[in-house]
């Protein structure tokens, strides 16, 4: 795992002990971030100068270190005021440095503040992994990466080709080679992180380094970059500045088996597009879009937001981490990291409380993993904390007879109809009262009709996004969708002298929300054969039941309580067979079924085939209980694909979230 930088400070500048350099330069860091990066790349005429249907400029950046360079480009794309255009910015850092040297560091670059003043609020309090960061609205998206270079920039992938050839049309526009000197850090040079460099790289890709080492330019020429030489920054006698001319072989740089690749489709900001339903899914998922300049609007039958599994009113950002590694604990860890930013708005705006939750082990086997959760994860900032038996009770404001728990300080709890009506009407997305019952491909112009219940065309998308949950699969084109209907029941309870003395919101076998109002809520059931829609005692007796396993302290919390005091809410949630989401283009079944039959026959046949999809069409369903948690990054996940950008995920999560998985999967064990 990661370790936060070992550092002091030297003449008032952050020094590497391991590295034995500084981090910027003594006198003019600021005025050298400029004229080796941003003037040699030509940054601000390239800026102006973009293409209409080209929405994002792309960065990458090897060796973020303090973000000098990242906080001055932002400042100089921001001065420019681009309509609906955004930076994206991946940035590779093996050893992140701790937020108070960060603080300090910016303070001495005045006109960065304000840019400075927000990344520092959304900086990740636990680094390691992928961190996707939205700053400006939108405006600036950072994906940092706290890993070996070569390893981070290997885990992301192009999800759409420009001819059949497989050959990636997403590529970084920009490259800026920032890492200590080759001589002390050989790793942020090497062979393989240039052949990575150049894998993301296409045609007109331009890359600048302080460094001109010969074993540097001798590298970016064997893979496909023309050098040059020009003048360093102050003493520095010379640099390299290169442009990208040609790929290495498609079959050297792309996996071996290419499923997910699609065809690209052209897609224009302005172009209508629609949302099949106004939960948490498809309103975060309209957020994210209309971010990105594009005009939505959500279908949904209630004719408003935050209704059915979004109907829950307190809502609960539970915590699951595990020691094991695999993509549903790093995916849970993801999306996690970006919620606690994505609703700190939400929180402010009371739609909810953000109390902190307090994870108590539900066995014996969790709670011998919390101490190694807190070993796992060493840059952690108060992200989260071991706390024992007395600061529980003094975090929790109850007694409890729990030895040790972890602590989520940022966390809460939020209501999640308030949340989607907020986002909802802050972005102006139109809100149309429709039933959708089935979709068709226009073929003329690969658009959609969304029909209703009469066979009558409710609206045309140019791009159409199905989140409405495990309906889903009553729409032939996503009808193979392998979705579980799980009914959740919620309880709600009146308060009592020793409960409303909770704090914070409480997590084990299930959760207890602080009293609001008088009424806690408690939850929740996950019935996979009950279809009954109806609230019933059975349940809610469930629900105290899960508390009290966790510590029998909370019978005094549910001690005498009157029958007619329990009400609670009733949900259905959509989940997949392996609990991860679907968040992707919607593949063409039956096609894909018989372009890799083959692996029926040999599942590790290699192949350069790609997938064969429905153009236009997306989905983004099956979180289960996590809808909250997921949404934001499942997302985003959607409207960087449709915007054609590289996705801010490592390569094997967003394969294992992809909607065709499944299909693959079956293929290969002859399940179809």
């Amino acid at each position: 795992m990661s370790k936060y930088a070992h550092t002091k400070w030297l003449k008032d500048t952050l020094y590497s002990v391991a590295y034995e350099d500084f981090y910027s330069s003594l006198t003019s860091a600021l005025e050298e971030s400029n004229y080796v990066f941003v003037e040699k790349n030509n940054l601000k005429k390239r800026w102006a100068n973009l293409p209409n249907d080209k929405n994002h400029f792309t960065i990458g950046e090897v060796g973020f270190g303090a973000g000098i360079n990242f906080l001055n480009c932002c400042n100089e794309w921001l001065k420019m005021d681009l309509d609906n255009k955004r930076l994206i910015y991946f940035a590779a850092e093996q050893s992140p440095l701790r937020l108070k040297d960060l603080k300090r560091a910016h303070e001495k670059w005045h006109s960065l503040d304000a840019i400075s003043k927000e990344f520092l609020l959304n900086y990740p309090k636990l680094c390691g992994g992928f961190n996707f960061i939205d700053l400006c609205n939108g405006k600036i998206q950072l994906c940092l990466m706290i890993d070996d270079a070569e390893i981070a920039f290997k885990n992301l992938i192009q999800s759409e080709a420009s001819g059949s050839g497989g050959t990636p049309s997403t590529a970084v526009d920009v490259w800026f080679l920032d890492g200590f000197s080759p001589k002390q850090n050989s790793s942020a040079w090497s062979e393989k992180l240039i052949h990575q460099i150049s894998r993301l790289s296409s045609n007109g890709t331009t890359l600048s380094s302080y460094s001109a080492a010969s074993s540097v330019q001798s590298r970016l020429r064997s893979h496909g970059f023309d050098i040059s030489l020009c003048n360093g920054f102050g003493a520095k006698r010379e640099m390299i500045t290169a442009k990208f001319k040609a790929y290495v072989t498609s079959s050297s740089t792309l996996p071996s088996l290419n499923w997910y690749i699609q065809k690209k489709s052209k897609t224009k900001p302005a172009e209508n597009l629609f949302i099949l339903g106004g939960g948490i899914a498809g309103c975060t998922t309209a957020v994210a879009l209309k971010k990105r300049g594009f005009n939505v609007s959500i279908i949904d039958r209630h004719g408003e937001v935050g209704k059915e599994a979004s109907a829950n009113s307190r809502a609960v950002i539970y915590p699951k981490l595990s020691t094991e590694s695999g993509s549903l604990a790093e995916f849970n860890l993801i999306a996690l990291k970006l919620a606690t930013n994505y609703y700190r708005e939400l929180w402010a705006n009371d739609l909810g409380g953000q109390c902190g939750v307090l994870l108590l082990p539900s066995s014996n086997k969790e709670s011998e993993e919390f101490s190694k959760l807190q070993t796992k994860h060493q840059c952690n900032d108060k992200f989260f904390e071991l706390v024992n038996l007395k600061q529980i009770q003094k975090l929790s404001g109850i007694k409890l007879d729990i030895a040790h728990g972890l602590f989520f300080p940022t966390l809460g709890w939020l209501s999640i109809p308030e949340v989607c009506k907020f986002i909802t009407k802050k972005y102006d997305i139109p809100i149309i009262s429709k039933d959708a019952a089935e979709i068709s491909l226009v073929k003329r112009d690969n658009s959609w009709d969304v029909f209703d219940q009469n066979d009558r065309v409710i609206v045309n998308a140019k791009k159409l996004i199905i989140a409405n949950s495990y309906e889903a699969q009553n729409l032939k084109p996503t009808s193979y969708l392998s979705l579980k209907k799980l009914r959740g029941q919620v309880t709600e309870f009146c308060s009592n002298q020793e409960s409303e003395k909770l704090k914070c919101v409480i997590c084990g076998d299930g959760y207890l929300t602080p009293s609001i109002n008088g009424i806690h809520a408690c939850g929740a059931t996950y019935n996979h054969n009950d279809l009954a829609e109806s609230i019933n005692e059975l349940d809610h007796r469930a629900n105290f039941g899960k508390l009290i396993s966790t510590d029998l302290k909370f019978k005094n919390l549910t001690r005498n309580i009157d029958p007619t005091d329990i009400s609670g809410w009733v949900g259905f949630r959509g989940t997949t067979r392996d609990y991860l989401p679907f968040a992707g283009p919607v593949p063409n079944f039956d096609e894909m079924k018989e372009k890799f039959s083959y692996l029926r026959l040999d599942a590790k046949k290699a192949s350069d085939d790609i997938g064969n999809y429905f153009p236009n069409l997306y989905v983004n369903t099956g979180m289960g209980s996590r809808g909250l948690s997921y949404a934001p990054f499942c997302a985003e996940i959607i409207a960087a694909e449709i915007s054609n950008q590289i996705p801010f995920i490592p390569k094997q999560i967003r394969l294992d979230i992809h909607p065709a998985r499944f299909i693959i999967r079956d293929l290969k064990k002859k399940r179809i």
